[in-house]
């Protein structure tokens, strides 16, 4: 007799992706294999993934240790800039104790 609702098909009979679970038994070479594969990507993975954390987090001490020597020369420019013009300031009044007057137009003479 036949099926009413058309030919039947053939059952399908390929390894496919039966890693022994589907009869009920063990874990077969070919799941096994697959699992220890999967394990190995799956390590590469975090493995890659904490080396670019520790990267960045190394990166960015060295990027705040960096920025305090910036700011420590800034302070440094600063003070300097300071005794710089205390000391213009000093000449200036020598100068002008010893007669000197500070030019009111300089002149360019050319040939």
């Amino acid at each position: 007799m036949r099926n009413p609702a058309g030919p039947l098909q053939p059952r399908r009979r390929g390894k496919g992706w039966d890693f022994g679970f589907r009869k009920g038994g063990d874990l077969n070479r070919q799941g096994a294999l697959f699992l220890f594969g999967l394990l190995v990507i799956g390590w590469l993975l975090i493995s890659l993934y904490l080396g670019l954390v520790s990267y960045t987090t190394i990166q960015a001490r060295h990027v705040q240790e960096l920025r305090e020597t910036l700011l420590q020369i800034q302070a440094g420019n600063a003070l300097l800039e300071q005794q710089i013009g205390e000391k213009q300031r000093d000449l200036f009044q020598q100068a002008i104790q010893m007669s000197f007057v500070p030019a009111a137009r300089v002149e360019i003479v050319g040939p």
